[in-house]
């Protein structure tokens, strides 16, 4: 599985699209924190999505004009305006900073907040430690929801079978067989069922279209129907 995948897997668990302030705080307290370690090494990989549509759906709740730009710029231009939104909820000032300190400081602000709403103690901890520890308080809280049991697990290995584990849940929720199939392609059924579902229940022609096509519409030209309807791409749960 690589590390690209992996973390958006990890995202995926608990991010969701909803109101602007709710989308930036998900993106903060859930995705980058199981991703601290790297953040604070200063190696975060490029913000990547599965899908330009629902690049295109983060942009647009995120008031993001998205006509005649590439991909590339805007997953460039959404990432950087989560992280000043965060900012602007944290009250960070961001002025003098670039990017990527802004993006450290806001992380390191949410991270120490989760960390004390969780009852971990982070007085005289380095910011890397109680990153650390939070990510796998974090990682052993979802796996007991789960059902599975750490014990014997080094924290890789548990993170690996909780990411699989909850994806299989979701695709046996929809009737999708799992068995012998890769994490990837079992996610790519469960987004292309329910972009079909969602098809059929707007009554969108889907003959001839693959499932980014048809979720492109949808979301270009009935968000507020979708939406209203809370249909994927907006229903609860992971997208």
């Amino acid at each position: 599985m690589s590390k690209g995948l992996f973390v958006f897997m990890a995202a995926v668990l608990m991010l969701s699209l909803s109101p602007q302030a709710s989308l930036v705080s998900a993106y903060f307290d859930d995705s980058q924190v199981w991703n601290s370690e790297e953040v604070y090494n200063g190696n975060v990989e490029e913000k990547r999505f599965e899908s330009d549509a629902l690049l295109k759906l983060h942009a647009m709740e995120l008031g993001i004009e998205t006509e005649g730009k590439d991909m590339d710029s805007l997953a460039a231009e959404v990432h950087e305006e989560v992280v000043k939104q965060a900012a602007i909820e944290l009250g960070i000032a961001s002025e003098g900073k670039n990017l990527q300190e802004l993006e450290k400081e806001v992380h390191h602000a949410k991270v120490v907040h989760k960390a004390e709403e969780l009852g971990l103690e982070t007085e005289g901890k380095e910011d890397k430690a109680i990153a650390k520890e939070l990510r796998e308080t974090m990682l052993k809280q979802k796996a007991e929801d789960l059902g599975i049991s750490a014990e014997g697990k080094d924290i890789k290995a548990l993170k690996k079978k909780v990411m699989e584990t909850h994806i299989k849940s979701k695709a046996e929720k929809l009737d999708i067989s799992t068995e012998g199939k890769d994490p990837r392609d079992i996610m790519k059924e469960i987004r292309e069922m329910k972009v079909m579902k969602s098809a059929e229940q707007l009554g969108l022609e889907t003959d001839n279209k693959d499932s980014e096509e048809i979720l492109d519409e949808i979301i270009t030209n009935h968000y507020e129907e979708a939406k209203k309807q809370k249909i994927y791409p907006f229903e609860d749960g992971m997208h």
